[in-house]
């Protein structure tokens, strides 16, 4: 996503890639596929009280969320995108009690105000809260960014909670299911926006001048269809706690690779909010594990379908 939306083409001299949709079509475009191979290999009783229509709101939802997010790459650095999505929690709560009027634990109320404390450190100490220049050197602000990555979250707490109440009411739809319908709807209606804003030639026409960007399209939809249906695998068979801890030390990884790669500069208040993030996210899986096996060998049954879409949604990337 960094390379592809805040670096030239060619490299230093050339142009910047600025249709944030065409990566939304490519994304799901591919999740499409792979999900359409799965369902025909695995066969899952298809959902027979599901109505089409419904599909539609989380796809809608979800390709918003995945706009914003690449949008907001062109405001903040990646590093502060990565651990903004650790806030994922205070919006899911509160459209969990919008939608389903579900009840939380103390503790996820703490946490979730230490990783907002934590993200403003951060964002604060290394990307500056002020207003300034734009990667296009226009007159803009950070702010527009913080702005995209709250829209980003509301959109993304919408999609989670929405497609949890749909397997409470109909228990016979499976996840693959879901996956395959929702990237359907989703691959139509970014082709349609594509379309309507008169951004699919000016794409084409960039593709076919760079054609190096053609391998990142590539990377960057098989990475991520691929990383989605690990997520669910791992969840399934060994839990939602020890994923949680996989993540925790993947957002690490990814801002220290970014840091290294692309040379953003944490400095050391930054760096305590970084760790505040990670404390908090800690804390919360201490207290999940409480009076449970930290491993779970066997796979969820059916009954943990809700749980298993709001653990894989507090950690992909839409």
């Amino acid at each position: 996503q960094e390379r592809m939306l805040t670096r030239r083409y060619p490299r230093y001299t050339g142009e910047l890639f600025t249709y944030s949709y065409a990566l939304v079509f490519t994304n799901r475009f591919w999740t499409l596929i792979l999900s359409g191979m799965l369902l025909m290999y695995l066969k899952p009783s298809r959902s027979q009280s599901t109505v089409i229509y419904e599909y539609s709101f989380p796809s809608i939802s979800n390709m918003l969320s995945s706009w914003c997010q690449y949008e907001a790459l062109r405001y903040v650095s990646f590093p502060a995108v990565t651990l903004f999505k650790s806030f994922k929690l205070a919006p899911v709560m509160a459209m969990g009690k919008l939608l389903g009027n579900k009840k939380y634990a103390q503790y996820d109320y703490i946490v979730a105000l230490l990783i907002g404390i934590g993200i403003t450190m951060f964002m604060t100490a290394t990307d500056k809260l002020n207003l300034g220049h734009n990667i296009y050197q226009k007159e803009s602000g950070l702010w527009t960014g913080i702005m995209l990555l709250f829209l980003f979250l509301f959109f993304d707490s919408f999609t989670s909670q929405w497609q949890s109440r749909m397997f409470q009411r109909h228990r016979d739809l499976s996840m693959i299911e879901l996956m395959f319908a929702t990237s359907a709807f989703s691959t139509v209606l970014s082709m349609v926006t594509l379309i309507h804003t008169k951004e699919l030639g000016p794409a084409i026409s960039f593709m076919y001048r760079h054609s190096e960007i053609h391998l990142h399209f590539f990377m960057f939809s098989m990475c991520s269809t691929i990383g989605q249906l690990l997520i669910f695998y791992t969840i399934k068979n060994f839990g939602a706690v020890v994923f949680t801890i996989i993540m925790t030390t993947r957002v690490l990884l990814s801002i220290t690779l970014s840091c290294f790669l692309y040379d953003h500069k944490v400095t050391s208040t930054g760096f305590l909010g970084l760790m505040l993030v990670l404390a908090a996210v800690c804390y919360r899986i201490k207290r999940k594990v409480e009076g449970q096996h930290i491993i779970k060998w066997r796979g969820m049954g059916d009954e943990k379908a809700i749980e298993l879409v709001q653990e894989w949604h507090e950690h992909i990337d839409t």
